[in-house]
C-alpha cells in the first residue's frame, strides 16, 4: 500500500469516529489531535509529518492562512534577524528590555512596519537570492541587505512539501473542551519550484517575518522563533 492510500485509509478510520476530544489547547491543537489519532508523536522537524507527506489541518470555515514552512535568513550576518530586530523592532509590552519584530511581507507591494518603515520582498535573479527591501515613509530605499538563497527555498520546499495533505475538520465546544470531526482530506503533489515562485510573486503565498517573545510556559521571556514563515 502506498503512502497516499495508507493516509486515506487511516483518515477514514478517524473520520468514522465522529467528534474527537482535543488532546491539547491553543494553536495547533487540531493538527496535534489528528496526529495523535494517527499514532504519531508530535515533533517540529524539517521533515514531512507522515511517510513523506506533510499534514496541514484547518477548521471548516477558517480564513487563516496555512503555514507551509519556515526558513532563516542566510545573510549577510548570522543570525541576520537579530540585526533586523535591533534596527527596526520595537520593545515588547511585557518584557520591556527586549525588542520584537513581526509583520507580513509581500512581493508585489510594500507593507508598513512600526509606522516608520515599509518592507518588501524582491528576487535578484542573477544572484539567486530573495531580498528584504526596507524603505522609509517617503519610499526612499534604506537597505537591501537581508537575503535568503533561492537554493535554500528550493531545498525546504522539496524536502517538506513534495506531498501535502490538507485535512479539514468541524469544531464543537463543550465548556472549556473542544472536539473535532475530521471530514475532508485532499492530497497534493508539488508541480514545480517555478510554480512556487509564481505564487509568491502573485502574493498567493505570503511571508511573515516573526520574532516574538513567549509569554508563558518554559520559554517565557525568550524568543518563540525568529524566522521567515511562508503561508498560503
Amino acid at each position: 500500500m502506498n503512502e497516499e492510500k495508507l493516509l486515506i485509509e487511516n483518515f477514514r478510520k478517524i473520520a468514522n469516529k465522529g467528534y474527537i476530544k482535543s488532546t491539547s489547547k491553543g494553536i495547533g491543537s487540531i493538527g496535534l489531535t489528528f496526529e495523535h489519532e494517527l499514532g504519531k508523536v508530535a515533533d517540529s522537524t524539517y521533515f514531512p509529518d507522515y511517510y513523506g507527506i506533510e499534514l496541514k489541518c484547518t477548521t471548516r470555515f477558517s480564513r487563516y492562512p496555512i503555514h507551509l514552512f519556515s526558513v532563516a535568513f542566510d545573510g549577510p550576518t548570522y543570525p541576520e534577524i537579530n540585526r533586523l530586530i535591533e534596527k527596526y523592532g520595537w520593545y515588547d509590552k511585557t518584557f520591556k528590555d527586549k525588542k520584537v519584530l513581526f509583520t507580513e511581507i509581500h512581493y508585489s507591494k510594500r507593507k508598513k512596519v512600526n509606522n516608520k518603515y515599509y518592507f518588501k520582498l524582491e528576487f535578484d535573479e542573477n544572484l539567486e537570492k530573495l531580498y528584504l527591501k526596507v524603505y522609509d515613509l517617503k519610499f526612499n530605499l534604506i537597505e537591501k541587505e537581508s537575503y535568503v538563497y533561492t537554493q535554500t527555498l528550493y531545498n525546504h520546499l522539496c524536502l517538506k512539501l513534495s506531498k501535502l495533505a490538507i485535512i479539514k475538520a468541524s469544531i464543537k465546544r463543550d465548556g472549556n473542551e473542544e472536539f473535532y470531526r475530521y471530514y475532508s482530506i485532499n492530497i497534493f503533489s508539488l508541480i514545480s519550484f517555478d510554480k512556487f515562485i509564481e505564487l509568491l510573486k502573485n502574493d498567493d503565498i505570503t511571508v511573515e517575518l516573526v520574532a516574538r517573545i513567549s509569554k508563558s510556559g518554559d520559554k517565557k521571556g525568550n524568543y518563540r522563533n525568529k524566522n521567515l514563515v511562508f503561508n498560503i
